[in-house]
This record gives C-alpha cells, structure tokens and sequence, in this order.
C-alpha cells in the first residue's frame, strides 16, 4: 500500500543548512559550492558533484604565487536509471533567491516519451535539495535539511506508483552522493557537519542505522594519515562492500577507503605521473556494470581538472588522463552515461557549458556538442539517447542530441507549479 509522508510545517524554509565550512587541503581551501535553499547552480548552473580546490606555491617575489583562479564544486542535480526508466533532480524557481527555489523530482518510465513531476510523492518541502540513491531497481530519495528542518526523510519506489516512507535519518550532507543503496538491502549515509561529519550503515532497508565511521576515527588511522584526510565526500558500494571518499590534503594520494580485515584501508589508486604532486578530491561515485567509478577533482598549482578511476571488472583500478578545466569557478554535474562509464556536465557559467563523457572501457573523455544555455543535467537512456534538462524559472524543458551528434532540439515543455513565498 501507498505510504504518504506527513506534510511538515508550511515553515520550512528553502534555504539549505550551511553546514558545508571549508575544507583544508595541500594547502588550500576546497570549498563544496552552498546553494540557498538548495539551489544547486545559482551562480553557475544546476548541475553537479563536489570538490575543488587552490594550491599555493612556493617561492618568493611576483610569480610566487601558483594559486589556481578557480575551483570545481559539485551539484546535487543529476540524473539515474533504474530498471523502469529514468530520474532526474533540478533546482527550479528563482534559483537567485533562497526561498524561493524548490528541488524537483522528475520521472520518465521506459515506455513513456516524457518527463513526469513526482515531486507531490516527497510531501515535504525540497528547499534544502534531493539525494537520489538506486541498487538499479529501487529508487531511494533523501531529503536534505532546511532552514526549519533538521534531519532528512527517507521515501523509496520501485515505479513511481506506490512509494515507502522509512525512518528519517540525521541531515544528509549537502554533496551528491551521500546516500548509497545497495541489491541486498544495505544502505549509507553521510551525514553531519564539519568535522563530525559521520558515515550511517543500514543492513535493514533503511530501517535500524548505525555509525559505520566518523571522520575523526578514519582519519586517525594509518590510512587517515596517509591521505591526510579533508573531509569525506561520498559513500558509494562495490557490489556488496562500502566503500567511502574523501580529500586529501597529501599529494598524489586518492581518498578512496573500503574496509578489509575489520580496518579501513586506502584502495591503492594512484595518480598518474604527471600529476603525483596534484591533490585530489573525490566528487562523487558512480556505479557501472564493471562495479564503481569516482570522479576526482584535481588541483596541481595553477591548473584545477577532472580525473576519474574506475573498476575493471577484475578487482583493479584504472585511472583516466586527466580533463583539464580553464581555471574560473566551475559547476559539475555527474551520472550514468550509456554503457560502463559516466557523464561529466562542466558549467563555468549557465551560458557556457561542456558535456564530458567517459568510457570506462578505455577511459578515455570524449566531447559532446554543448547542450543549451541553463542545462541542470543530463540523462542518457538506457538505448544511448542523450538528453538535456534545462530549467528557466517555473519551465522545464527536455532537449534532445540528434543522433549525428550535431545539434539539440526540444522535445518537451512543462510548465511546473510552485508556489512562490510559501517556504517564508
């Protein structure tokens, strides 16, 4: 039977909880993007994961300085695939004002050629912004905290006909993937703030958590210390094992931990030679058919890039060249592409944007032509097809890559509802 959410207090606000302080690395100050109320790219666009950051150099007069113009955050805005069609998650509304942005939930079944709203199925306020976490069947979405709420409600579908509300949990950290979902029941949840920020187990479907990790007691470990950990940043499976991602302030090392042997160990993927002196940040993890891939954001002096390591299949690890951005503020939004890899949308501004996407059987990046001016995030169908989802305001609109891979045209238009001042 349908289980509906309680509506909570008309109160709650849009804003998202500031609990996003800055984090030190190498030297520097890597600084996950805050969006008001949960918008995801007020300054720069809606989509994309997490981290970024500027190295200071060293020596003395003029051209001392090799810290890097810019940084590369995260957005929570990205798009999914389960085995009845595909999600996505979008700020919508005055994106400029906190309390007047509304995160939306938007579903397309496999045999349907348009976007649905689901957003009336979270029955609470979504200022604060959505987390979509799947096992390829089920959807689970968490709902971030807000000005007058403090903790996050759970609610999962297998259709988007009957949907399950769980136990709400501590606030879901304000990062793309700190909710995890696994085949066999298991979840993870990043939560808290700063330094206390906590890693939630659940073997239970979503019912029963408990502390897996904190920051504090993995960065006291062996391991914690060689990477010299900034914050944790994602939690993510491989297959049935958990695995979590952080910053790390020690250069060439990725902060990837997976625990072996009852301890947490570093999973021993390397930098590539021209970047051992880079420092690295994992923005977000992306389950494929060879197992997981994490996006990493890179900071070597005066340059920041992309670099993603993904699985084989065989249990080692393959790390790609890196994408190098042009150094201004960057916005990334990441998911699922078509076939084992991901999707990187690059967004210096909502006007200017670059769609990267990596083949996990090569890791190579490859460019697609760039999608439209205020394009949230992307979503590749299970049949290859690529689609932008661009968000002006209260219109949503579906664009799609023409099959020559040339140019975009719209396809959809919905008009979403919201009610302006209703979170003040």
């Amino acid at each position: 039977m349908t289980v509906a959410m309680q509506g909570l207090s008309s109160r709650l606000s849009q804003r998202a909880a500031n609990d996003q302080a800055g984090l030190a690395i190498g030297g520097s100050t890597i600084r996950p993007r805050r969006r008001s109320g949960g918008r995801k790219f007020a300054e720069a666009l809606t989509f994309i994961v997490m981290g970024a950051a500027a190295i200071s150099g060293c020596g003395a007069g003029p051209t001392a300085s090799t810290r890097p113009r810019g940084t590369v955050s995260a957005s929570l805005a990205t798009s999914i695939n389960t085995s009845a069609g595909s999600w996505a998650t979008v700020p919508m509304g005055h994106l400029g004002q906190p309390l007047n942005t509304f995160w939306q939930l938007f579903f397309r079944s496999s045999q349907a050629k348009a976007w649905s709203n689901e957003s009336s199925a979270l029955a609470v306020a979504t200022n604060g912004g959505l987390v979509l976490a799947t096992n390829q069947r089920t959807l689970t979405v968490g709902i971030r905290p807000t000005e007058y709420l403090g903790y996050s409600p759970l609610i999962s579908t297998f259709d988007a006909r009957v949907w399950a509300a769980a136990n709400p949990i501590a606030g879901l950290r304000d990062l793309p993937d700190s909710l995890a979902v696994n085949a066999r029941g298991g979840a993870l949840a990043l939560v808290g703030k700063g330094d206390s920020t906590r890693v939630l187990t659940s073997r239970g479907g979503l019912a029963g958590w408990g502390e897996l990790v904190s920051q504090g007691s993995l960065a006291s470990t062996q391991s914690g210390k060689t990477c010299g950990i900034g914050a944790l940043t994602a939690v993510g499976y491989l297959h049935s094992q958990a695995i979590v991602g952080a910053t790390c302030r020690r250069a060439g090392i990725i902060g990837v931990f997976a625990r072996e042997a009852g301890a947490w160990a570093l999973i021993g993927i390397r930098l590539p030679a021209p970047l051992q002196g880079a420092s690295a940040g994992v923005l977000g993890m992306q389950a494929s058919s060879r197992g997981l891939c994490a996006l990493l954001g890179i900071t070597a002096r005066q340059r920041v890039g992309l670099v993603a390591a993904c699985t084989t299949g065989t249990g080692d690890w393959r790390v790609s060249d890196e994408l190098a951005l042009n150094g201004a503020d960057e916005t990334v939004s990441l998911g699922p592409s078509s076939g084992p890899g991901l999707f990187a949308l690059v967004a210096a501004s909502r006007q200017s944007l670059g769609l990267e996407v990596l083949s996990a059987s090569d890791m190579r990046w490859s460019r697609l032509a760039s999608p439209p001016p205020g394009t949230a995030t992307v979503s590749f169908s299970t049949g290859g097809q690529v689609e932008a989802l661009v968000v002006d305001d209260t219109l949503f609109s579906d664009w799609q890559l023409g099959r020559a891979g040339e140019r975009w045209r719209r396809i959809q238009a919905l008009k979403v509802p919201i009610q302006f001042g209703s979170s003040s």
